[in-house]
């Protein structure tokens, strides 16, 4: 009786084991997609991180800007520059 009590026993045990390294395998598997999908997010977010910042540089430049102020602004050069130097008054 002891003999199958133990047998009994040693059979749930090793059953309960391997369903458990089933399930933990499944979850890692899970993760893993998980995880891959995150640093597929991230590696695009790196992508339009330097596209913007190439952009930002683009636009920033002097022509751009001298651009964009003539057409979108109506600004022009002034035809005539006066330079007015002042003098201390020691």
């Amino acid at each position: 009786m002891t003999k199958l009590y133990w047998l009994m026993l040693l059979i749930v045990l090793v059953t309960g084991s391997a369903l458990t390294v089933i399930y933990v395998k499944h979850e890692s598997r899970l993760l893993f997609a998980e995880l891959r999908k995150v640093q597929k997010q991230q590696d695009e977010q790196v992508i339009h991180w330097s596209r913007l910042q190439l952009q930002n540089s683009t636009l920033v430049t002097q022509s751009n800007v001298e651009t964009v102020a003539r057409k979108k602004l109506g600004m022009v050069l002034p035809e005539r520059v006066q330079i007015v130097t002042l003098k201390d008054h020691e």
